[in-house]
């Protein structure tokens, strides 16, 4: 069974605010779900804080009931959904889904193609996330999440290392503070790194790496992560803080532990997407008044310049195929 377009309906409130004609049950002869008319809810999973307000505004405005539910973040909630796709019952209408972990739902066809119902979209989104949610020319969601990757920091610690967050403006930089930040006390860390894989794709696509390269089609997959010339540079700066034992490799990200230390100081700075103040507020509300945000990462690999290269992070909503409720 496939997922209902109705859904787009949700996806567009949440992207670009045009409300489009729900759709659910059945499919055509096209193999495409049918037109609807009597929609009176749709199932969501989600767990960006913003979306409370989104349904109220979308529920306010079509008469359609939201049923929003967060059953955990990233991995955590895909479990969840794999689970239920696998069954072929209990999946949502809508799902957040990370623009990394698209491709593996879309290539199995557990999305819905969304492509008619989006045309002239891609004049509303920025290129890059705007491919991000495309395989093979095929449009499976819209983003609703993406920014330029920032440095968050607070201010107090900085502050009581003697490190200014504002003239770090070089990697040679970061390093000096790092270790005026880990001098305060054992605990103190410039930041935490138990291995994820997002900040690790996004430090050697700022230091100019490419290790990964796909066909259109995103089934053939090229990796090269020890002949990249951005990998090696990354790695080379990275593994000197992990050396020196100036990183926080214990706490894992995401984690209470991780926001409790954003809160008590032992975790001082963040290089993450521009969207992270909403989590702070939420998870670490103490941060409100202590996390300053530096400049965007456009920063320098020793006397390489990286300019205006932006990385981007951030999330989509997607259409998964397969809801038992529909």
């Amino acid at each position: 069974m496939k997922f209902s377009t109705r859904a787009i309906a949700f996806l567009g409130a949440t992207a670009m605010l045009i409300p489009l004609a729900a759709c659910g049950g059945g499919s055509s002869n096209s193999g495409q779900p049918s037109q609807e008319s009597n929609v009176k809810e749709i199932d969501v999973w989600a767990w960006d804080p913003s979306l409370k307000q989104i349904a109220a505004d979308y529920e306010k405005k079509t008469g359609i009931k939201v049923n929003l539910k967060n059953v955990g973040t990233n991995t955590k909630e895909y479990t969840q959904l794999d689970n239920a796709i696998e069954a072929g019952s209990g999946a949502p209408d809508v799902a957040q889904i990370e623009y990394y972990a698209l491709p593996q739902y879309a290539i199995k066809g557990n999305l819905l193609d969304i492509t008619d119902k989006t045309s002239g979209y891609e004049d509303f989104y920025n290129p890059g996330p705007w491919s991000s949610v495309q395989i093979d020319g095929k449009v499976y969601a819209l983003p609703i999440d993406a920014g330029p990757m920032a440095f968050f920091y607070n201010k107090e610690i900085f502050d009581k290392a003697g490190v200014d967050g504002e003239k770090i403006k070089t990697w040679d930089d970061y390093y000096e503070a790092a270790k005026k930040i880990h001098a305060l006390g054992d605990e103190y860390y410039i930041t935490s790194d138990s291995g994820d894989a997002g900040f690790f794709d996004s430090m050697t696509w700022l230091a100019g790496g490419k290790p990964f390269q796909t066909t259109n089609n995103g089934k053939d997959v090229t990796i090269n992560l020890t002949g990249d010339n951005g990998v090696k540079e990354f790695e080379k700066f990275w593994q000197k803080l992990l050396d020196e034992k100036l990183l926080d490799t214990k706490t894992v990200g995401w984690s209470e532990d991780w926001f409790k230390g954003m809160q008590d100081g032992t975790i001082a700075s963040l290089l993450t997407g521009a969207w992270m103040p909403g989590n702070l507020v939420n998870s670490a509300p103490a941060c409100r008044r202590q996390m300053a945000r530096g400049t965007d990462a456009n920063t320098e690999w020793g006397e390489s310049q990286c300019g205006k290269r932006r990385i981007v992070a951030g999330r989509a909503q997607v259409l998964p195929q397969g809801s038992g409720s529909l």
